[in-house]
């Protein structure tokens, strides 16, 4: 087989495991020299419990260890100090995140934006793009990375209120007539729902109205 006909190493996936973990494991590796870093090593540190595997991908990712677990020239850089150690750390980020920063500066990436990148170019899904964004930003906060746009909280988006409109008062509401047809020259009564019909008993109202219907027959000469 051919150097042209062997299969291309695919890629590792940008870190989306706990951020709190990661970052113990680059604190970790900061002040220990191991030979090997692996699961054991981690668990042994508490680190990351259950997620041992996903700090090394995190450690490999920044390539400061290899696919073997073996610490890299960058393991060592890490353990410089001051000056020195910073811009050793934006170096891996800028280098690991090379893709993203040739799209987005980051002091212009947002938190949606570089959500967006991870699902639309690294095929995460969305809620690996979001831990892997909200370990990018720890990360970038730890090597004094400009991140301000992403580092802002996202605004809430709330929904709009609907319009209230005053409640009628169904109490001055007027009662319904039926479409009977009134007889040319009788005489025509309003009724009204008032607080003081509203109070009233049954018998109190039949008796209201036996007296209106009695008015109403001597009105029009039925008497």
């Amino acid at each position: 087989m051919t150097e042209e006909q062997q299969p291309r190493p695919r890629p590792l996936p940008p870190p989306y495991g706990p951020a709190t973990g990661m970052m113990q494991g680059i604190t970790l590796l900061r002040r220990t020299a191991p030979a090997r870093v692996d699961t054991d090593f981690l668990r042994s540190h508490g680190v990351a419990p259950g997620n041992e595997y996903k700090v090394v991908g995190a450690l490999r990712f920044l390539g400061i260890i290899d696919e073997k677990g073996h610490p890299t020239d960058n393991s060592r850089l890490l353990k410089t100090r001051g000056a020195a150690a910073t811009l050793a750390l934006q170096d891996m980020v800028r280098a690991a995140y090379r893709g993203l920063f040739a799209q987005v500066s980051p002091r212009e990436a947002t938190r949606d934006a570089i959500h967006n990148y991870f699902i639309t170019e690294m095929g995460l899904g969305a809620e690996m793009a979001a831990k892997a964004t909200r370990f990018l930003v720890e990360l970038c906060r730890l090597a004094e990375i400009d991140l301000s746009a992403a580092a802002e909280a996202p605004k809430r988006t709330t929904e709009p209120r609907l319009p209230r409109y005053p409640r009628k008062d169904s109490r001055a509401a007027p009662l319904e007539t039926r479409d009977a047809p009134i007889p040319q020259g009788s005489p025509t009564i309003v009724l009204a729902l008032t607080a003081e019909t509203a109070a009233m008993s049954e018998d109190e109202l039949a008796g209201l109205f036996r007296k209106l219907f009695a008015a109403l027959s001597r009105a029009r000469g039925d008497r």
